[in-house]
């Protein structure tokens, strides 16, 4: 078998490309719209359909599917029994996904209500929430389509097939462009400009959602292409159908309290002032990290501890998720803090451009520099659930994220008038760390062939290497910010690749002396035997 690098390179190469093209999307809206009331109402209504996919069903799939489907799709002939298994939840999903689209589309308005409750003073709240219905109504039938794509992209990673599911979300941006580039206009767009069923609403609306479906199409062809074959069945009362529900009980807890610290998270922004725009655009360039770094080392790690808890092999298990952790750490440390010390002058690079003008930049970037404290607590936080999920233990991680959201929302709630979505951001960073320790001490308990002080000896080590890298960064961008003037075109240009430089020497130096032993580990270590 290949080494853990060139496992996930399929993965990480995908997801990379996914992820920049999703950047360039933001750049063109950016671009178009601006960061005012109308892109506002756009990033409220095309939240909601990943707000009610992930709340009723998304969630379930996400922490269930992989393990189910692993557990049935295995590398030999599949039995009768497994056959019809596969087929039943797939099949009861097609028909929730449909119903919830169905009934998303009528409760447009007061979906859309949840994210205006506090619209930002001196907005028409009428007019920002007629336009924001009218785009919501479109966009909620990508529910359906965010189905389709879970379910087969658990079926391919089930098989250890990651290419569709990593590389198919840049067909959906790239197709989002097109539409993006299609509105012309004179002048900025408005917010009334999308009422009454005009032509921007429809490029708008179908910019993202055209986009979806074409994705979840590749993943169908995909899926069909490796021999995995499908019938309707739907059968409630299958055994694989009653575990998926039993693992969903504590899952649907998880996610209804993300969505609440969403809906409050979004409010604290004030709707219709833009901040809206800057936290969202600032929560995509803090995502970028997190996709190609810390989603591939996730994606190719849980089959293989889903398999390894299924056969009770406790050290196996211990040694794959402390691997994962330390990676996920060593990957995301000088993410986190490059985006901390270079936030303005990416922002300036990336999205100011047309109507994006410098206070979006400002408001932007203050954003980034609060998420961007959270990304490797994040990114671990994430993938330690993982290791629950194998286990197919939803109880645990409903319990601690219900400790990460309450700290997300009351210290946005305080942070936020003194701060604005900078304190958002450092609200959100803190939930993540603090939780992201929990997670581990907890899967740890749970678990004592999990070194906890081998682990935390690591990650200081990888920290104080990310520590050194942010000083450096810091000390070189500014002494060459007198020549290179204003924090705009080529002079973010400038800082930005300065600034990468320096971290990326600085910090594979700073490993170097520190002992650092897992980087070269990533590249050579074999997969165990145990997830052939």
């Amino acid at each position: 078998m290949p080494g853990l690098g060139r496992s996930n390179l399929v993965v990480a190469t995908g997801t990379a490309i996914s992820r920049i093209t999703g950047l360039a999307r933001i750049i063109v809206f950016g671009m178009i719209i601006g960061q005012t009331a109308l892109a506002d109402a756009f990033d409220a209504a095309n939240n909601a359909p990943n707000s009610i996919y992930e709340l009723l069903i998304g969630g379930l799939l996400a922490a269930s599917l992989v393990p189910l489907f692993t557990s049935l799709l295995n590398d030999t002939a599949q039995t009768h029994e497994s056959q019809h298994g596969t087929d039943a939840i797939i099949s009861i999903s097609l028909i929730l996904l449909a119903v919830i689209t169905i009934v998303s589309i009528v409760a447009s308005p007061a979906i859309f209500h949840l994210f205006s409750i506090h619209p930002a003073p001196g907005v028409d709240t009428e007019v920002f929430r007629s336009a924001g219905t009218a785009l919501t109504r479109i966009f909620v039938v990508q529910i359906f389509f965010y189905g389709v794509s879970a379910l087969c992209s658990a079926l391919l990673n089930a098989r250890r097939r990651f290419f569709a599911a990593a590389w198919s979300p840049a067909a959906a941006n790239v197709i989002a462009i097109l539409f993006l580039l299609s509105i012309t206009s004179n002048s900025q767009p408005n917010i009334t400009d999308v009422l009454g069923g005009s032509t921007l609403m429809w490029q708008l609306g179908l910019s993202t959602t055209v986009g979806i479906a074409v994705m979840a199409l590749i993943q169908v062809i995909a899926v069909h292409r490796s021999g995995i074959t499908f019938q309707f069945r739907p059968q409630f009362s299958h055994p694989a159908v009653r575990k998926l529900i039993q693992l969903s009980f504590w899952t649907f807890g998880y996610v209804v309290a993300n969505q609440v610290a969403l809906v409050v998270i979004k409010n604290l922004a004030s709707p219709g002032s833009g901040l809206v725009d800057a936290y969202s655009k600032a929560f995509i360039l803090f995502q970028l990290p997190h996709g190609i770094l810390a989603v591939s080392i996730a994606t190719t790690f849980l089959p293989d501890l889903a398999r390894l808890a299924a056969t009770n092999d406790h050290a196996a298990f211990a040694d794959r998720m402390s691997r994962g952790i330390t990676l996920t750490a060593l990957f995301t440390i000088p993410a986190s803090f490059g985006l901390f010390v270079l936030s303005k002058p990416i922002i300036s690079l990336v999205l100011q451009h047309g109507n994006f003008s410098s206070q979006a930049t400002v408001n932007t970037a203050r954003a980034l520099s609060g998420l961007a404290l959270g990304l490797t607590g994040f990114s671990v936080y994430l993938f330690v659930l993982r290791g629950f999920y194998a286990k197919q233990n939803t109880r645990t991680p409903f319990l601690i994220n219900l400790i990460e959201n309450l700290i997300n929302i009351v210290l946005a709630i305080v942070l936020v008038d003194r701060f604005d979505v900078l304190g958002l951001g450092i609200a959100f960073s803190i939930a993540y760390v603090i939780s992201a320790v929990v997670a581990t001490v907890v899967l740890a308990s749970k678990n004592q062939s999990i070194d906890l002080r081998s682990l935390a000896i690591d990650l200081i080590r990888i920290t104080v290497a990310g520590v050194v890298m942010a000083i450096a960064v810091r000390v070189g961008t500014n002494a060459v910010s007198s020549a290179v003037g204003p924090v705009v075109g080529l002079a973010a240009l400038t800082r930005v690749l300065v600034g990468i430089t320096i971290g990326g020497a600085t910090y594979i130096a700073a490993l170097a002396i520190l002992g650092e032993p897992h980087l070269r580990d990533y590249w050579s270590t074999r997969t165990t035997k145990s997830s052939r």
